[in-house]
């Protein structure tokens, strides 16, 4: 790896572990309600081969996707930069009973042998990676044949004035009711420069790179259902930028 690409990782590593602190209470990360919940697991179950599965949640976070299927009866990996998301990890896996296993490693190149896993998934990981192409490919490498690689992600910044307003607004918001800086832990200028989605990961580029990769029955699923769902439990200055196309791209292996 190039020194200044490790560097890069090394950063984004730091920024996610003082992140961890408060993931999962910002909107969109933590599932904040149990129909939220129920609504995830409706999803993936329709998505998923038949039987008990071993899973890699990649680029887990706090794993709050990936003991969703822990929840389901699936033995679940969590795989993750920052040693600080997975010690969140590892407490709420002990905490709900789950011996889910977690390890320190780089979204883009898994430490695993190919075909160890039935599915790979991940959510809000393909916008911050260097080379969102490369990991795709090495997740295929991962999975079994007929595995199934699940990726959701987001375009969270257009650039259209709506949403430069809407976000603006959000944030003169933020700053004057909860008397913090909105965009604190934001991405630096030196880190976005080296990412190809830094405000987010297209759907259609996402779907060029999973048949680039020879992903078999190729879907882009819109999951405006989730997005609605989440908005409910969010305050106005919240809820008015929370307007993203958001969706999950499927591929089979």
């Amino acid at each position: 790896m190039p020194v200044q690409e490790n560097k890069i990782k090394q950063n984004i590593a730091r920024i996610w572990d003082v992140s961890s602190e408060t993931y999962d209470s910002h909107e969109g990360h933590g599932i904040q309600t149990d129909t939220e919940k129920e609504a995830w697991k409706r999803l993936f179950k329709n998505l998923l081969p038949p039987g008990r599965l071993e899973v890699l949640d990649v680029g887990c976070g706090t794993c709050e996707i990936g003991l969703l299927f822990a929840e389901m009866g699936h033995r679940v990996t969590g795989l993750d930069l920052s040693e600080k998301m997975l010690e969140k990890a590892r407490a709420k896996a002990d905490g709900k009973g789950f011996n889910a296993t977690f390890r320190k490693g780089d979204a883009e190149i898994p430490p695993f042998e190919a075909q160890t896993f039935d599915v790979v998934v991940n959510r809000h990981l393909l916008w911050t990676l260097p080379h969102p192409d490369v990991a795709i490919q090495n997740w295929k490498r991962v999975l079994k044949e007929g595995g199934v690689l699940l990726v959701v992600d987001g375009v969270w910044n257009d650039g259209s004035l709506e949403t430069k307003t809407r976000r603006l607004i959000s944030d003169l918001c933020t700053l004057l009711v909860e008397k913090r800086n909105p965009r604190k832990g934001y991405y630096s200028r030196e880190i976005n420069s080296e990412l190809p989605n830094p405000h987010g990961a297209p759907p259609e580029k996402t779907l060029d790179n999973f048949r680039a990769a020879s992903f078999k029955n190729v879907r882009d699923l819109d999951l405006k259902e989730l997005i609605e769902l989440q908005k409910r439990t969010m305050p106005f200055r919240k809820r008015i930028a929370f307007d993203y196309k958001y969706h999950l791209i499927y591929g089979e292996k």
